[in-house]
């Protein structure tokens, strides 16, 4: 089966696609795109997703605009391939997600449906919440697939939020996963202080020096004390967050990039603590495999290495998944499970009380 993969996360930078192929669990690569969202666009998500007031018909237009975007860039990539693709799976934009409650993904699948004359799959959260799970993480699943023959494993993704797959051995029932809180959604707010959309290669951080007692009043929210399953998003660690940390640097006499530099080393701190504490009893991981936008940060990368020693580190780029595209390979993943009617998200990563094929079929 080919199939394609697209997702755009908590960052909303734009749409990262992916198409494999896949026979059984043995998958290759075969090429991957990245689709900036247009300026106006991406202003229209950040307001829905910061919370503010909007009527009903707003999110119906983003919902057809959302969609438009996606198959436009499903529609540039289709041509580039061997073969017509079997399947498309698309994320959307998340602009809320309760855990255990109710999850919102914008992004008309219907619209990528007809353009392409392929099957389209989107939604995947709400089945895992209507069986009484986080609706988060669902990555881990394709991670199993992935990686699960290099148990013990952990894997890292560094998007928006950083995320946390625990693969003690080769058995799905085993794996665990979590959101250990932010990582480049912080970065990106306060780097969007001065007009940039992000503090590119981690620069910023590297000039700034780490301020101790804001590092500690934002360690002592009481997320990162939260035991799993758990996720967590803007709602927890946008825009007031960032506002916040960056206020606190800059009344103990820090820089902007001293708050970077904090922001950076609160990512790697917690996710080494949450290595920590979730490591099963026995357990010596082999190594943290990382992806995602932020394992393009030299800056990030060096404080992660620092606060996982002696655990080795490296990029999935070593394992031919490009780091960018790990959650695009994921989704793609899940909706060729999906299409075959079977499980497709981890019990055990999300809390709900049984496994469940999720994802809304949308025909041609």
């Amino acid at each position: 089966m080919i199939a394609v993969g697209m997702m755009s996360g908590t960052s909303v930078d734009g749409i990262d696609i992916a198409a494999i192929d896949i026979d059984g669990d043995d998958i290759k690569v075969l090429s991957t795109a990245h689709r900036d969202y247009d300026d106006e666009l991406r202003k229209r998500i950040l307001k829905a997703a910061s919370g503010e007031a909007l009527g009903a018909a707003d999110f119906a237009a983003m919902h057809v605009a959302i969609g438009d975007a996606y198959a436009d860039t499903v529609v540039d990539l289709i041509p580039t391939l061997a073969k017509h693709p079997d399947v498309i799976a698309m994320h959307g934009q998340t602009v809320a997600h309760l855990p255990k409650r109710a999850t919102l993904q914008l992004g008309d699948a219907s619209r990528v449906a007809l353009r392409t004359g392929v099957p389209t799959i989107a939604d995947f959260r709400s089945a895992n919440i209507a069986a009484g799970g986080e609706g988060a993480p669902l990555v881990p699943f394709a991670d199993f697939v992935l990686f699960g023959k290099h148990a013990p494993v952990a894997l890292l993704n560094l998007g928006g939020i950083a995320n946390l797959t625990l693969i003690p051995k080769a058995d799905a029932d085993s794996v665990r996963a979590f959101d250990t809180g932010p990582a480049n959604i912080l970065s990106d707010l306060i780097a969007q202080r001065e007009g940039k959309r992000y503090d590119e290669s981690g620069a910023g951080a590297a000039r700034g020096r780490v301020d101790e007692r804001a590092l500690g009043w934002a360690f002592a929210n009481e997320y990162f004390a939260k035991r799993p399953p758990k996720s967590t998003g803007r709602e927890d660690f946008g825009q007031a967050f960032a506002d916040e940390l960056e206020r606190r640097v800059t009344r103990n006499g820090g820089t902007r990039d001293d708050a970077l530099a904090t922001a950076i080393a609160l990512t790697a701190r917690t996710v080494a603590d949450a290595l920590k504490r979730e490591t099963p009893a026995g357990v010596t991981w082999r190594e943290l495999i990382v992806a995602g936008g932020g394992a393009q940060n030299p800056t990030l990368l060096k404080a992660l290495r620092a606060a996982v020693a002696p655990l080795a580190v490296r990029t999935s780029d070593e394992l031919g998944i490009p780091v960018t595209s790990r959650e695009a390979v994921a989704f793609a993943i899940l909706g060729a499970y999906r299409v075959r009617g079977k499980p497709n998200i981890l019990p055990g990563a999300t809390g709900a009380s049984r496994s469940v094929s999720g994802g809304a079929i949308h025909q041609p």
